[in-house]
């Protein structure tokens, strides 16, 4: 009997901006009929983090996290990075909780399980190469910083206008999308010929709902952002769990494809 699986990404916890905790909210009745819960990247958000000092952000990430492993102890929880999460501090902060927490583990980059391949998706921004993700990453990171009062009253007019959803209207097509994402899965040997039948993937903020595109199907789970839509997506897998968290937790930084 295929393990049962769920997909969201996006919360954006931390900002002000968030209803990610309403989101999650929501979801208990369905986690406890789950049994592997992927974290897509961007759960956390350090850019815009109502918190103030990094310190105060990362305490009350690891905070979070450690309040969901406790609720849902049945749960296999796997965090993939995103731009948003992918500070070192982070990183380190996962990899500590992974060594503590057999049922949970992280990973840097995209994970390929049974048919389903799993990612943040920021690389359609960065240019569709693990290298220049890489430096993508690298420059959120290092722009990292406290936002001032007015910064987030200005974010936070954006968002009370709607105005925050242009970006991915504009820059995000889903055609787009699959296009890019199909083109830079093919090239790591990832497709639906590789054995790749669905692919979920946020960043967006755009829902998809496993919308088709060169034989794969597509989904994204849209963002616990206010006014945004969340749609978390359902997922059936026939691979080995405690397998991948094993795996994960040796080498977080190694993409990781794992078949049944």
């Amino acid at each position: 009997m295929p393990a049962q699986g769920l997909f969201i990404s996006d919360l954006h916890l931390l900002s002000r901006r968030s209803i990610g905790e309403r989101c999650l909210e929501q979801l208990k009745p369905t986690l406890k009929k789950t049994d592997l819960l992927i974290l897509g990247g961007d759960i956390f958000d350090f850019r815009w983090s109502h918190h103030g000092e990094l310190t105060r952000s990362l305490k009350a990430a690891q905070e979070w996290l450690g309040e969901l492993l406790t609720a849902e102890e049945h749960l296999r929880l796997i965090y993939l990075l995103g731009n948003h999460d992918c500070l070192p501090a982070m990183q380190e902060m996962l990899h500590q909780l992974a060594g503590e927490t057999p049922n949970f583990c992280w990973s840097e980059h995209h994970l390929a399980l049974d048919h389903c391949l799993f990612l943040h998706g920021d690389v359609l921004d960065a240019g569709l190469s693990h290298a220049k993700l890489t430096a993508y990453r690298s420059k959120f990171a290092e722009q990292h910083r406290e936002r001032g009062d007015i910064a987030h009253r200005l974010y936070d007019m954006v968002v009370a206008t709607r105005m925050h959803h242009l970006p991915a209207q504009l820059l995000h097509h889903p055609t787009r999308v699959m296009r890019k994402l199909s083109n830079y899965l093919t090239s790591l040997n990832l497709s639906a010929e590789d054995g790749i039948k669905e692919v979920y993937f946020g960043h967006t903020h755009r829902p998809l709902a496993g919308t088709s595109y060169q034989g794969q199907l597509f989904f994204n789970s849209g963002s616990g952002v206010r006014h945004l839509p969340f749609r978390p997506c359902r997922f059936e897998f026939s691979g080995d769990v405690d397998e991948v968290v094993t795996k994960l937790t040796a080498e977080p930084r190694q993409a990781l494809r794992i078949s049944k």
